[in-house]
């Protein structure tokens, strides 16, 4: 797909992989339809994104709100006459154990990471199927095959979206719609830091190296020209995945050794 004219909107706009993301769009002419709860942050990247091709619609938006994100892509039909691809990713982190985790916190991540996404697409899909055309960029993670310590319902969430995706992948093909899956591993962003923390997590170890969140944003702005399944930002990532399948012992071994380092999460207000 040539981007340059095409709309394009970007959930969790404001920071993170959606801002580099906006950006990346921005940079690719493409209209970019920014949309978090965040305002005053969609307008600043609006203001920053202003000498770049096409055109900006900031549209604050809680993808926990079917009738807020509905709203939101309605208005960007109105705004540009239609959308061509969807990037779903906003998301939040929870830092807590299953067996004794707080279940409104476990709603909570579920709700925005998957129902969010859900939301978002049942109002783009319409609109795309009369098009003919459209692509869809779910983000989920390498967390999703991956599953790290004390973030069991956010790797569950991903797992979740990666099998929605496949399964859009194959009701939406008849109707020109592709779906990508976009699998970053560990990412320096903001997202750790915004997590709902019930648990006071050690920092990983020093051997485990983030990749920026322009690179991820890079990866899915390649998504959206030549299309893809499964995308991958590093080859560790792909590789970490594959072993899993080989010798999952190994692989526990050494998420342990990266994310826990030689200390134990401790509760929150213990």
């Amino acid at each position: 797909m040539k981007l340059r004219g095409k709309t394009v909107v970007v959930t969790g706009a404001s920071s993170g992989i959606g801002r580099e993301t906006a950006r990346e769009f921005a940079r690719a002419g493409s209209n970019v339809v920014l949309a978090s709860r965040n305002q005053k942050a969609l307008e600043a990247l609006a203001e920053e994104l202003s000498a770049l091709p096409g055109r900006r619609l900031v549209v604050p938006t809680d993808v926990n709100d079917r009738e807020a994100v509905q709203g939101m892509v309605e208005r960007t039909v109105q705004e540009f006459g239609s959308v061509h691809v969807l990037v779903n990713n906003a998301a939040i982190e929870l830092h807590a154990t299953i067996a004794e985790g707080k279940i409104e916190n476990m709603r909570r991540v579920l709700e925005v990471n998957l129902f969010g996404v859900i939301h978002a697409v049942q109002a783009v899909v319409p609109h795309m199927k009369r098009q003919g055309t459209g692509t869809i960029i779910n983000i989920s993670s390498v967390s999703g095959r991956l599953v790290t310590p004390y973030s069991g319902i956010y790797c569950a969430s991903k797992a979740a979206l990666n099998a929605i995706s496949d399964a859009l992948r194959l009701e939406l093909a008849e109707y020109g719609i592709t779906v990508v899956t976009t699998q970053p591993g560990y990412t320096i962003t903001r997202l750790h830091e915004n997590a709902i923390r019930e648990l006071e997590m050690p920092r990983p170890s020093r051997l485990l190296r983030g990749a920026p969140a322009r690179a991820v944003a890079h990866k899915i702005v390649q998504a959206a020209r030549h299309g893809g399944r499964d995308v991958f930002v590093t080859f560790g990532d792909r590789a970490a995945v594959a072993l899993k399948e080989l010798s999952p012992r190994l692989v526990d071994w050494g998420i342990c050794r990266l994310w826990l380092s030689s200390r134990r999460p401790k509760r929150i207000g213990s």
